[in-house]
């Protein structure tokens, strides 16, 4: 969408209005679904601003240009929990259990809510105290 697919960051910034702006300049009138997504990129962009003396903070993709993927993953909020995977790929302990502390740290074990939000349909009741749902957290935590 474009004009400029190979364009650099610096090259979409005008530095002739007062602190600057965003100069982006597309190839063809959006449609009208589009709208509502290309409003939520200008809303993010608003409120980055360059100034010329971060450009070497910017980190450089495989290229050694700044990129689309870089950008993105600038924006992202990343999640603060990384994956605990020294605690769940250890050494001698067996995989049925590794696999199993693996699926309770990304909260995929199959549970009776984890069914019914896959389309089953029967009552959730924990089986252990027969008072809650039954969920990962139910299950693992039960107090």
């Amino acid at each position: 969408m474009a004009v400029n697919k190979n364009a650099t960051v610096n090259e979409m910034w005008d530095h002739s209005s007062g602190p600057g702006g965003w100069n982006l300049r597309f190839h063809r009138d959006f449609n009208d679904w589009e709208l509502d997504l290309i409003r939520g990129l200008l809303i993010m962009l608003r409120d980055f601003k360059l100034f010329q003396e971060e450009e070497g903070c910017l980190e450089k993709g495989g290229h050694g240009k700044y990129g689309v993927k870089e950008a993105y993953n600038g924006l992202v909020v990343t999640n603060a929990c990384d994956f605990p995977y020294k605690s769940v790929w250890v050494n001698k302990v067996p995989t049925k259990v590794a696999f199993f502390a693996w699926e309770a740290a990304w909260g995929k074990i199959l549970t009776l809510d984890r069914l019914q939000k896959l389309g089953w349909q029967f009552p959730n009741r924990c089986f252990l105290c027969g008072c809650e749902e039954e969920s990962v957290n139910h299950i693992l935590f039960i107090v």
